[in-house]
Parts: structure tokens; C-alpha cells; sequence
């Protein structure tokens, strides 16, 4: 993906379930930069691409969509994040069907931005490092919280329960470990203003970088 980004300034936007990356590229996207969400195509595609809803079909059987052609998350969430031993396998085979055309996607986008000048361009993504893609970055940003304030806001949003929250939280790679990796980190402990406050100040700093390939030459 580096390929494609001189001149255009690529960087992630990632963190764990309930840290609050959706509501950080909101307040990005409000600032008036162009934001991705790769989670959001992710939904789309399994729903929409027909070659994808196939694979899915094939490997979870038609329990996997309801009748009226959408997803049944439920039954899908329950392969993937069950306590069952079969859960870890079914969650890659999951995401070996929906990431190959998910950074396909990513790659055009990056292209068509680029060709457009954009400067900067955010992609918004859950699984950065999970799936390894961090190197397709100039820089990534994660979005930290504590374990408690993201579990709270995950029961708030969804109604989920916690102990469903919690199977979700360890198949994703810790905090500490994605802080570690990150370029730059975002705490969201605090109020909306004081996370729009930390936003607008990273945003000062971001706007004066470069990209990692030009710097290189």
C-alpha cells in the first residue's frame, strides 16, 4: 500500500472495542480531514458483495443471513466470540473472506485520494495491527481507554452484556501492546470536550508531517 502514498499523508485511526475510534474519526472528519471507515465497508461487503456472501454461506451455512438478505450478527457473533474451542478458527475464516477485499478497497481509496490531492487521509480501522497492516501506514493513532470505561460504554451502546464484551476484548490485541506499537495515542478517559480538546491538539501536530516515503528519499 506505500506504493500508492506519496504526497498523501496515510495514517490509521485504531484502539480496541469501546475506546472510542468511531467517535475520535467523527471529531476528525468534523475538523474538516477525510475519513475512512474500513469497519463500516467490512459490514457493507458481507451484506452487498456477492462473492463474499458466498464464502460466508459456504463456511457458516444459511444461518448466516435472515431472510430478507441481511446479516444475522447475532449468529455470526456467536461463532466467532463463543466460549466454543471452534471460536478462534471460525473468526479467522471469517476474516480471511472479508479482509482480502476490505484492503483492496483501502488501496483504491488511498489511489483515488492521492490522485485528488488530498494531503491527508485518515482510514479508521479496528484491526490495524491484528491483521498487520500497520506498515501500509505513515503513522497510526490509537485510541486508548481504560478496560472499565470501554466495557461501559460498549453496554451502554449495545446492550451487550459484559461477559460478551469481555470475549470480544481478548481477541483483539491489548491495549498496552497496540500503545506500544502506536505513533501516537489519544486518552479517552475523560468528556466528550476534553477528547474533542486532545483531537483538535494531535490534529495541530499531524497537519505539519510528512509522508514516512518522502522523507525517505
Amino acid at each position: 500500500m506505500n506504493e500508492t502514498t506519496v504526497g498523501t499523508l496515510v495514517i490509521g485511526i485504531t484502539g480496541g472495542i469501546g475506546c472510542g475510534k468511531t467517535t475520535v474519526s467523527q471529531f476528525i472528519s468534523e475538523l474538516g480531514y477525510k475519513v475512512i471507515s474500513t469497519d463500516e465497508k467490512a459490514k457493507e461487503l458481507m451484506v452487498s458483495d456477492y462473492s463474499v456472501k458466498n464464502k460466508i454461506l459456504r463456511a457458516f451455512g444459511s444461518e448466516s443471513y435472515n431472510s430478507d438478505g441481511s446479516l444475522n450478527s447475532q449468529y455470526i457473533s456467536d461463532l466467532v466470540f463463543s466460549k466454543t474451542g471452534e471460536h478462534k478458527k471460525n473468526l479467522a475464516l471469517l476474516n480471511s473472506i472479508v479482509h482480502p477485499p476490505v484492503i483492496d478497497f483501502m488501496i483504491e481509496e488511498v489511489k483515488k485520494y492521492e490522485e485528488k490531492g488530498v494531503p491527508i487521509l485518515f482510514i479508521e480501522s479496528a484491526l490495524i495491527y491484528e491483521a498487520e497492516l500497520e506498515e501500509g501506514f505513515d503513522f497510526v493513532i490509537v485510541v486508548d481507554s481504560t478496560d472499565e470505561n470501554a466495557i461501559q460504554r460498549v453496554i451502554l451502546r449495545t446492550g451487550m452484556s459484559r461477559e460478551d464484551v469481555l470475549l470480544r476484548m481478548k481477541q483483539q490485541i491489548s491495549q498496552q501492546e497496540k500503545k506500544q506499537l502506536a505513533d501516537f495515542v489519544i486518552e479517552n478517559n475523560g468528556t466528550i470536550e476534553e477528547l474533542k480538546n486532545a483531537v483538535k491538539t494531535l490534529m495541530n501536530i499531524v497537519k505539519n508531517l510528512k509522508p514516512k516515503i518522502e522523507s525517505n528519499k
